[in-house]
């Protein structure tokens, strides 16, 4: 018997084997290196880094600056019931682009975290509601985005005198966006049909 030819047909064997499982393993990682760039981090005034999308959780990302202030404090609200359910959370983020805050950064972050503090306080009962005993200062959080460099990676280029708001599913997909959001019950139906919790209309 000519061992060599026997031996080069199990090598050859072999090989056709173990590749499909290697084109598997390639696969696997490269899903998961994609999952992961498309996480959005961000570090609030807090310090804290956020994931914006990240999974199990329901996130709402509403945009702010002077000109929208008021509406995205209306949007906000209108969504105070879900206040406290463990599976979701809302992140605001600043965008101060040529604004004078630029001039003394800190005090503007300080300011913030002084209204996130009043607005625990006033949260603190739709928490109970939701029978979420945890402290809400831990879980709101906002984004001073100096820059805008946070901002165009939302998708939001320029600044804008609109409401503009994006919903992330629990698995971290984007799920509904908002150029210029007026219907605040609408943003809550969509985020109360994703918790499995609709709105009482």
């Amino acid at each position: 018997m000519n061992t060599d030819r026997y031996n080069f047909l199990n090598r050859k064997s072999v090989c056709i084997r173990v590749h499909p499982w290697l084109k598997i393993l390639w696969f696997a990682l490269s899903v998961s290196a994609t999952v992961n760039a498309a996480e959005i981090r961000a570090v609030d005034v807090d310090g804290r880094e956020r994931v914006l999308n990240g999974s199990g959780r329901v996130h709402v990302v509403i945009y702010s600056n002077e000109e929208v202030q008021d509406a995205t404090r209306a949007a906000s609200r209108a969504l105070d019931e879900l206040q406290g359910v463990r599976a979701f959370r809302s992140v605001i983020v600043v965008d101060l682009r040529g604004s004078l805050a630029h001039l003394a950064p800190g005090y503007a972050q300080r300011r913030m975290m002084r209204d996130l503090d009043a607005e625990a306080e006033r949260l603190t009962p739709f928490y109970r509601n939701n029978g979420n005993g945890g402290d809400p200062r831990a879980d709101l959080s906002v984004v001073a985005d100096f820059k805008g460099e946070l901002a165009a990676r939302l998708g939001w280029r320029e600044s804008a005198a609109t409401l503009r708001v994006l919903v992330f599913d629990q698995a971290g997909r984007e799920a509904a966006r908002w150029e210029d959001l007026r219907d605040y019950a609408r943003l809550r139906k969509t985020v109360g049909q994703l918790l499995g919790k609709p709105s009482h209309e």
